[in-house]
This record gives structure tokens, C-alpha cells and sequence, in this order.
């Protein structure tokens, strides 16, 4: 795992941006997936809750008004193909 020291929030806001909305909701998913595995008392040390955090930011900008929901109707829609 990276050193959290290693981690720009603004680089990664910054790629965000220039994401496709699928990119940046394979990304959400694969941070997920990543968030499930990390254990309680290793959590203060882990990025990724912070990348969900700049993620679910990203998508509420790109979609005002509907918070996750484009993301969840994405995830919806991979299940059922």
C-alpha cells in the first residue's frame, strides 16, 4: 500500500475531472471493493476513504442534485448484464 505521505488530494481531484463517467464509477467501485478490505485499526492509515470522499464529490458534481444515484443506476446496470 502507498504511503498516505504519498497521496495529493489535488493531483487526484485534478483526474478525476478528466475521467468518463464510467471510469470514474469503476473507480468508486474498485475503492469500495479496497475500503471492505481494510481493517478497522488500520483505516487512519489507509488513502482510500479519502479517494471515496474526492470520488463521491466528483460524481455529485457532474450530476447536481442526485448525490449517488447515477453511480448506484451504473452499478445496477453492470448486474444486470
Amino acid at each position: 500500500m502507498p504511503d498516505p505521505a504519498d497521496f495529493d488530494a489535488a493531483d487526484f481531484a485534478d483526474r478525476l475531472a478528466q475521467m468518463t463517467d464510467d471510469e470514474l464509477f469503476e473507480i468508486m467501485q474498485r475503492l469500495e471493493d479496497e475500503s471492505e478490505e481494510i481493517r478497522p485499526d488500520e483505516r487512519d492509515g489507509s488513502d482510500v476513504f479519502a479517494q471515496i470522499a474526492l470520488v463521491e464529490t466528483a460524481i455529485e458534481d457532474r450530476f447536481p442534485g442526485q448525490l449517488l444515484a447515477p453511480y448506484k443506476d451504473w452499478q445496477q446496470r453492470r448486474i444486470a448484464t
